[in-house]
């Protein structure tokens, strides 16, 4: 165990690599909460009518 060692690259304050996986989770939420509200308004109006 004592010879684990941390990725290279990382360090303690590594930004760049947290907003750019951040920046996808972004996308993924907004384009998944689009596609929830379309396919929630498909099934009210099919409920509705």
């Amino acid at each position: 165990m004592a010879d684990d060692k941390v990725h290279p690259t990382a360090t303690e304050m590594d930004y760049s690599a947290h907003f750019r996986n951040y920046d996808g989770f972004l996308k993924l939420f907004k384009f998944g909460a689009i596609g929830a509200f379309i396919t929630a308004m498909v099934v009210m109006y099919v409920i509705y009518n």
